[in-house]
């Protein structure tokens, strides 16, 4: 593919058409030897030329199209000045100067138009307008020493005309200028090539009909005219160059004002300047001294404004680096960086001046859920809706930072009422409704509070701890820092690190529960379930530690090993003529597992390692899963359904979804959670009728449904009489590891065979 601004070989070649096509152009009109019929190809080209630029605009629709609207303008302007002109140069009057005001408002049209396009490119800045301007005081001084002064020196020769005679030529200096900052911003725009040569032919001719006028002559010879039918030519030849159809970048990069390049142009526009004061014509007149005496004054003001601007345009640059470097860029708040620095200056103070300070650990609760579900954009919103909220609780003689994801530091003064009147106002404000999506979405904050004393970095510490402790206690809420969570922090340091280890071994094993026919008590399945022996400490709860893996972002690594062990053992069953295939597998599977757009393939690798059809497993999955606004889980639930795969709706009843949700979704199996089975049989429960809704919901929808946490004989019954088929729980079996279910199993296969 070839570069932007470079045509292939199709461009080449059209191209090299074109060149010669404006080349037989030029030489028809130089080598007319008639007035009338020169006058004619001269219309005419200009005529093509402008139907030329608009076809430019209307197929290519370059960016930005005002611009190149503006140069049809000029094109139009230039033509009909060339038509009046012969016209109006024998007129009197106001009708003398009609040329002057149809030429000058075509380049007027050009000049805005190369604004509009260095602007669009990043390149005009007041450093480079500088540069323009002091290319133009060289200019301007040569047109008044070589051009204007010797024009008014000629009789009969008006100040105005002389004056106007010498404007075409500065402005083709500022044009050139233009063009050239133009193409610093976007070099390899051969458009923008063909436009500088077109500038460049425009003040040639300029010059060449003022070097006439010098002479006296107000309609010089018609040859004069070619380098603006070129310039048509070239200008034509621009708007339909294929390099058009780029837009102009978006945050274009902008030159550096003290770039070679641009140094060069100044340098040049300095020499020639030098070098017109050096070499005064003879004759000069008071005019032509006041003249340099002027430029040099403009020159060096212009030198001085460019030097003091580009000064400024260093300092601000550094201090938006700074700011970058120790600002987040989603809130624009303090970033860890930033809130060390605070915290340096203030504790390097004398306690006296100090005042008393608290520090606030924010972490907000379910954050990730919602960004999980509702996409990364809804989570920004809400990390900028929570900064605001932050800022307006500090106020302002407080502190407001994010240091990571959803982690927020608040620094505020204050005594010990004031610091419990802050932590109060932060529960409950962050736990206000974030319309964020489209739809409100709901967080928590855990804070933890302490008071900022000798030293930062222990502030931050002690506000960590008291954080995570909130957190453990139930979250939503703030507790503020005391010695006896220094230890606590210490053990789940330790935990973590132990349970790291613990999956970096492989230590991790499966215990299994079966899953009966609850009218027969026969094994149909039977649930893997995570356990963990800690090393010295014994067994730790899955409540525990799994929820830790979750954090850490190890639950994919576990929950893989777990399918694959589970799957495995239920092929060795099989093998041992312990189970047939209508026995299923049923493994939990965690929220950020069904996030992982290769969950759906690394389930069919695991069951093609392992022999076994997809629709002998069941994956057991969380309401917050499946009621994930993902386009993500969705995918990867069909992708499972697909395979033959049950999906259960493990613990129903305890998250935020209703039964209608699951008329929607591809799940095969409900779950009825333990908490509603445990009171059944009680005179005052009700959740038997809350059972009793789900085993309708789920038969109208052709769902399976499983009991969770049957201890007890009248439960059981219970379940019974409401059509509920199957059960697990202490009643027939507890977890056990696969040898002494496979005794279980075995014992049933052999009464089966009986």
């Amino acid at each position: 593919m070839s570069s932007p601004g470079v045509a292939g070989p199709r461009g080449a070649v059209l191209g090299a058409a074109g060149a010669v096509v404006v080349c037989a152009l030029v030489a028809t009109f130089v080598l007319t030897s008639s007035t009338g019929a020169g006058t004619f190809v001269l219309a005419a080209i200009g005529v093509t030329s402008v139907a030329g630029m608009v076809w430019g605009c209307l197929v290519h629709r370059p960016r930005p199209l005002l611009a190149w609207w503006l140069l049809v303008v000029a094109g139009v302007g230039f033509l009909a000045g060339s038509a009046v002109r012969p016209w109006s140069l024998e007129r009197s009057g106001a009708a003398h100067y009609l040329v002057d005001v149809l030429s000058l408002s075509g380049y007027l049209a050009l000049l805005l138009a190369l604004v509009k396009l260095a602007r669009a490119h990043g390149g005009l800045r007041r450093e480079v307008l500088c540069d323009v301007l002091i290319a133009g005081a060289a200019g301007a001084l040569a047109a008044v020493q070589h051009l204007v002064v010797p024009l008014t020196l000629l009789p009969g020769r008006s100040v105005a005309t002389s004056v106007l005679a010498a404007v075409y030529p500065l402005v083709d200096v500022l044009l050139v200028c233009l063009v050239i900052d133009l193409l610093f911003a976007a070099p390899r725009r051969r458009s923008y090539q063909l436009m500088l040569a077109a500038v460049i032919a425009l003040l040639a001719g300029d010059v060449w009909y003022a070097a006439f006028g010098v002479r006296g002559e107000l309609l010089p010879p018609l040859v004069v005219s070619t380098p603006f039918v070129v310039a048509y030519l070239l200008i034509t030849a621009a708007a339909l160059h294929p390099s058009q159809r780029q837009d102009a970048p978006a945050g274009a990069k902008v030159a550096d004002a003290w770039s070679w390049r641009r140094l060069v142009l100044l340098s040049v526009s300095l020499a020639a300047l030098v070098l017109l004061l050096a070499v005064r014509p003879a004759g000069g007149s008071p005019l032509t001294r006041w003249a340099g005496v002027a430029t040099v004054a403009v020159v060096l003001a212009l030198l001085l404004l460019r030097a003091v601007s580009a000064v400024n345009g260093q300092a601000r640059a550094r201090a938006l680096l700074a700011h970058r470097a120790s600002h987040d860029p989603l809130t624009d708040l303090p970033n860890r960086d930033g809130l060390r620095q605070q915290l340096a200056e203030l504790t390097a103070q004398p306690s006296a001046a100090q005042g008393r300070h608290w520090l606030f650990y924010v972490d907000l609760d379910g954050f990730k859920r919602v960004n999980d579900t509702r996409g990364h954009h809804a989570g920004d919103e809400l990390l900028q809706v929570t900064g605001a909220r932050l800022r307006e609780i500090a106020g302002s003689g407080g502190t407001v930072a994010r240091l990571a994801g959803d982690e927020f530091v608040v620094l505020a003064g204050g005594d010990e009422g004031r610091m419990r009147e802050i932590a109060d106002r932060l529960v409950r404000e962050l736990a206000r409704p974030v319309r964020v999506a489209g739809a409100d979405a709901v967080v928590t904050a855990s804070v933890g509070v302490s008071a900022v004393r000798s030293s930062a970095q222990t502030a931050m510490r002690e506000a960590d701890t008291a954080m995570y402790q909130a957190k453990k206690d139930g979250r939503g809420q703030w507790l503020l820092f005391d010695a006896t969570m220094r230890s606590d922090q210490g053990a789940a340091v330790e935990l973590e690190l132990h349970l790291r280890h613990a999956v970096d071994e492989d230590a991790l094993t499966c215990a299994y529960q079966l899953i009966v026919d609850i009218g027969t008590g026969r094994p149909v399945g039977a649930e893997a379930l995570l356990r963990w022996e800690r090393p010295l400490s014994g067994p730790v709860s899955p409540v525990e530690f799994v929820p830790l893996l979750e954090e850490t972002g190890l639950i994919n690594r576990v929950g893989l090993s777990t399918l694959r062990r589970a799957l495995l053992q239920l092929a060795r069953w099989r093998e041992q003529g312990l189970v047939d295939h209508d026995f299923r597998m049923s493994v939990n599977v965690a929220p950020r597992q069904l996030l992982d757009p290769a969950f759906a393939d690394l389930v069919r690798t695991a069951l093609a390692e392992a022999g076994v059809e997809g629709g002998s497993l069941i994956l057991e999955i969380t309401e917050s899963s499946v009621l994930a606004d993902s386009e993500v889980v969705m995918d990867t639930l069909q992708a499972l359904r697909r395979m033959g795969i049950g999906l259960a709706v493990d613990d129903f009843g305890t998250g935020y979804s209703a039964l209608s949700y699951l008329r929607t979704l591809p799940v095969t199996r409900v779950k009825i959670d333990r908490s509603f089975v445990a009171n059944l049989g009680e005179d005052s429960s009700s959740d038997e009728a809350l059972v009793r809704a789900v085993v309708a919901v789920s038969a109208a929808l052709g769902l399976g449904v499983t009991a969770e946490g049957i201890e007890t004989d009248a439960q059981r019954e219970i379940l019974r009489r409401l059509a509920v088929r199957h059960g697990q729980g202490w009643l027939w079996a507890r977890a056990a590891d696969p040898e002494t279910v496979g005794a279980v199993l075995a014992s049933w296969s052999r009464r089966a065979v009986r």
